[in-house]
């Protein structure tokens, strides 16, 4: 009985596996998922991969299905929210794809952090917080630990900490350079207003520990928050009176100071005239019919 040669088995082939995804889609997948994460309800789950094409997809990831109406407002809601750093989004019932850089979204991240910026210049609604202590007693827990829930609660209210923290370790970029222009303002703009809702918190740990020693002297906590914001009116109110005194100089264009730091404030509040010109007196040359008058006229002829 003759036996046929085995044949040569061929190589099991390989298929290739997902190609790894580029490092700036997976920063960009890191903030679209924390963005989306804040937005959607808790305890549900947001799927979040890279489009073929280019981009990313987002969807609710949830075992059991989600009404039409509902996920089209989360996905909506979702779209507003990652539209504001600057990405072109579009948004149905089934899910949500995040685009390239739009031109028309970072000139709005621009306005929007502009306007954050004036509304951060005032420093009165933040003292006003602190010094409440956001509805705490500080008899009921340590000093330490007013201060710290009172910061944080104002951390909360400004709201521009948490959203800047989602693009951390986030490098923009682009190749158009009208974009990367774009970006560049954008990121200087978000320096600005991460240092000045630094201050602001800065502002709240003081005046908030300052309220609790003076209510630790007299047990008062009315009295203390009235010291304390007494206090604390000269160098919050210390930009105002700089704009306003230096719109009355002359040959002034009025324009004023667009943004002034907490340092900035508590050293002009220690400037007693805040810039305004000193007034001197002039010469008065002596008029007909005053006494001695004309005794001087006929002693210089």
């Amino acid at each position: 009985m003759s036996i046929e040669p085995r044949a040569k088995v061929a190589p099991e082939r390989v298929l290739p596996g997902p190609a790894p995804m580029a490092p700036e889609s997976v920063a960009q997948e890191r903030v679209v998922r924390r963005i989306c994460a804040r937005v959607a309800p808790e305890g549900m789950d947001v799927g979040v991969a890279e489009l073929p094409p280019g981009g990313l997809q987002v969807w609710i990831d949830t075992p059991m299905p989600v009404g039409e109406q509902e996920s089209w407002v989360l996905h909506h809601r979702m779209a507003r929210e990652v539209a504001l750093v600057g990405w072109h989004c579009e948004a149905d019932a089934d899910r949500l794809l995040v685009l390239g850089w739009s031109a028309a979204c970072l000139h709005n991240r621009v306005r929007l952090l502009q306007s954050g910026l004036r509304r951060l210049a005032d420093f009165e609604p933040t003292a006003q917080r602190a010094v409440q202590l956001d509805g705490r007693v500080p008899g009921d827990a340590p000093a330490a630990q007013v201060v710290r829930e009172v910061c944080a609660a104002i951390e909360r209210r400004l709201r521009w900490p948490e959203r800047l923290a989602e693009l951390g370790g986030f490098e923009r970029g682009s190749a158009l350079p009208h974009l990367q222009l774009l970006l560049a303002q954008v990121t200087g703009l978000e320096a600005k207003v991460a240092g000045a809702c630094q201050e602001h918190l800065v502002m709240a740990r003081v005046l908030a520990r300052a309220v609790c020693e003076h209510y630790a002297r007299h047990s008062d906590l009315a009295r203390a928050q009235r010291e304390v914001l007494a206090e604390s009116r000269r160098w919050v109110h210390a930009s105002s009176m700089i704009t306003g005194s230096a719109g009355a100089r002359p040959g002034s264009s009025g324009a004023g100071r667009p943004h002034m730091g907490l340092a900035e404030r508590r050293i002009a509040a220690s400037v007693i005239n805040h810039g305004v010109p000193r007034v001197t007196p002039a010469a008065v040359a002596p008029r007909a019919g005053y006494p001695g008058f004309e005794e001087t006229e006929e002693g210089a002829r």
